[in-house]
């Protein structure tokens, strides 16, 4: 037995909000239980990221924050300017420190698979790119480890903490409305801006385009997730489950989208004659390829979310009651 090795930490399991959403409970009180939960859950995950045991731990912990800050963004009528406002830069700092720790992680994850679509002749110069990879990430990991054991880091998460407090203590009037109304109409107007968005899109649209796409997907599938409890299951999930189908498809669009930025970035730093500098321009033109080809696909998911019957689905449950 090695008595080096360590037991690894657990993923933790989110525990249910105190208080739970119902259709007749003013909106702000659970709403204020579900962020309070959710910003708790997020800072669980904290010793597993400073033990570097799993990847899981930093995405799970990006997942709660940004759940909490696009429900606070969607849903900024509950709180005061000032305190949404607050909620909002805090915790989109939390997200910007750990950006390219994440973005490297999943460039790791994906090293088979570069090594797979290249030639062996490029392998050599790809296992530098690889070394390079890897050593970058060891410095930002550190830098983040560092970041979450600050003083400043505890007084950002208190403050945080201390603003979603606020939203139980002096709710804005929109927060006495009650639950099922409110989602409905939050639900409807949020799903005709993604729609529209939608309706926008064709093969010559830039990837910035697509790109907030994706993000709308994202809000709108959080909205669908949070008011699950008001709503038949069986609708909504099917909604979540379309849904989810087009985001997979824009997510595969988005990292070749990164990976190709990434890639310039790289081969701009590097010399032209390099073994590296030729792998890596053999696998951005690969990388290239696979990005069309994301594009295509994510358009022709595209035409399953417009279709009239989940257009019905919607109309049905959020608009003509709202």
């Amino acid at each position: 037995m090695n008595v080096n090795k360590r037991d690894k930490l657990k993923l933790p399991k989110k525990k249910k909000p105190e208080v739970p959403l119902s259709a007749s409970a003013d909106i702000y009180l659970p709403t204020y239980h579900f962020l309070r939960n959710e910003f708790r859950h997020a800072r669980l995950h904290e010793p597993g990221i400073i033990r570097d045991d799993d990847n899981e731990f930093l995405h799970q912990y990006r997942v709660s924050l940004r759940r909490c800050r696009a429900l606070i963004s969607l849903m900024k009528t509950l709180f005061v300017p000032r305190q949404q406002k607050m909620l909002n830069l805090t915790l989109k700092t939390l997200m910007q420190k750990t950006n390219q720790l994440r973005d490297l992680d999943v460039f790791l994850a994906q090293i088979d698979d570069y090594f797979s679509v290249l030639d062996h002749q490029y392998h050599q110069g790809l296992s530098c790119f690889v070394d390079t990879l890897q050593h970058e990430r060891e410095a930002t990991y550190k830098a983040v480890k560092r970041w979450l054991k600050t003083e400043n880091y505890e007084q950002q998460c208190q403050q945080v903490k201390g603003l979603i407090k606020e939203l139980e203590a002096s709710p804005a009037d929109p927060g006495h409305r009650k639950s099922k109304p409110f989602a409905q109409a939050i639900l409807w107007k949020h799903f005709q801006h993604t729609l529209s968005i939608c309706n926008t899109l064709n093969n010559d649209s830039p990837d910035e385009n697509i790109h907030q796409l994706r993000i709308c997907c994202k809000k709108l599938r959080y909205l669908l997730e949070y008011f699950t409890p008001l709503f038949p299951p069986k609708k909504i999930q099917a909604q979540i489950h379309h849904l989810k189908q087009l985001q997979d498809e824009l997510g595969d669009f988005n990292d070749t989208s990164t990976q190709l930025i990434f890639f310039d970035h790289y081969l701009s730093n590097n010399h032209p004659e390099s073994p590296s500098h030729l792998a890596m321009t053999q696998l951005k033109e690969v990388t290239r390829r696979h990005h069309l080809a994301a594009k295509a696909r994510a358009l022709q998911q595209l035409q399953d979310f417009t279709a009239s019957n989940n257009i019905d689905s919607y109309t049905s449950l959020y608009h003509a009651k709202s």
